[in-house]
């Protein structure tokens, strides 16, 4: 339980005694965390401070209170699950932006020019100008597409890993000397979603302009995290690493997004990534599978 406590306390207290009184001196509560290029830095800062924080907690405890944190990588015993956590993640988010659209076929652009007017107007550019510096636009879409499934999994999964090492290296396991896994990853799948919640309420991941906001935009974070820490706490229980954690987080975020090139209405809480509730549906019935795979008693039991 001092384990847990401390880990908590210490994530909790250094990500929102952060990015609460950051938001509040920047303004990116009233204008969103794309106003301000610090608070984007910070953001992604936090993602190593459930790192620090299952640091510090371990090191707390006497050497025979410590667990261990699961950082040896195992990949010859396995291969599947490596595999599984670098294109899982591409699956569900093609399967989720099929639904959106399947749904929402107003907003479907398959010519882009709602992404590119965006992106230029974010860019203090016109369409005509950021047409005229840019490759053509199947070779952009290509290659990003092709960059999302092969060379950024691995390189998101480097800051993924500040956070693996905390919820599933850390918190998941902690919670499992205190009850089933399959509630430990569903409390911890919790903890993950509220975690981002200053953040929300800058705009992050949804944007600012739905109904409900900023509480609408937590809850539904919580929902899908809590949906992803069903796979990825099973990623962990049979692989025995956090990296496979870390790999598929990484592959998440990458390929998170691609949908938005075709959208033209932005991201909303319903998609079209699949952190959104419709088209995070394939995520959440993958993550429902994953849950009862887990087991239902305690370790003590």
């Amino acid at each position: 339980m001092k384990r847990l406590v401390i880990y908590l306390s210490l994530t909790f207290g250094l990500t929102w005694g952060l990015l609460i009184p950051a938001g509040f001196a920047l303004g990116t509560f009233e204008r969103g965390e794309t106003s301000s290029a610090l608070m984007m830095g910070l953001i992604a800062l936090s993602m190593f401070f459930p790192l620090v924080g299952a640091l510090v907690a371990n090191a707390s405890c006497k050497p025979e209170e410590r667990i261990d944190l699961a950082v040896k990588l195992h990949v010859k015993q396995n291969v599947r699950s490596y595999l599984m956590a670098w294109f899982m993640p591409a699956g569900l988010a093609l399967l989720g932006c099929v639904l959106f659209f399947a749904v929402n076929p107003q907003w479907f652009d398959p010519t882009m020019q709602s992404y590119l007017v965006s992106t230029a107007a974010s860019a203090g550019l016109s369409p005509s100008e950021l047409s005229s510096t840019m490759p053509p636009t199947p070779v952009v879409l290509g290659s990003t597409i092709v960059f999302s499934l092969t060379v950024a999994p691995f390189i998101n999964a480097i800051p993924a890993f500040g956070e693996e090492l905390g919820w599933r290296g850390m918190l998941f396991p902690t919670l499992s000397e205190l009850m089933s896994e399959r509630s430990a990853a569903l409390a911890s799948g919790v903890i993950w979603g509220l975690w981002h919640a200053p953040a929300i309420a800058m705009g992050h991941n949804y944007g600012m302009g739905y109904a409900g906001f900023p509480l609408a935009g937590v809850l539904t974070m919580t929902l899908t995290c809590t949906a992803m820490a069903c796979w990825l706490s099973l990623l962990r229980v049979r692989s025995g690493s956090v990296w496979p954690c870390a790999l598929a987080h990484g592959a998440f975020n990458a390929i998170a997004n691609v949908g938005l090139v075709f959208c033209a209405c932005g991201q909303t809480l319903l998609g079209p990534s699949p952190l959104g509730l419709l088209a995070g549906l394939p995520m959440i019935v993958v993550g429902a599978m994953c849950w009862l795979r887990l087991s239902p008693t305690t370790a003590a039991a």
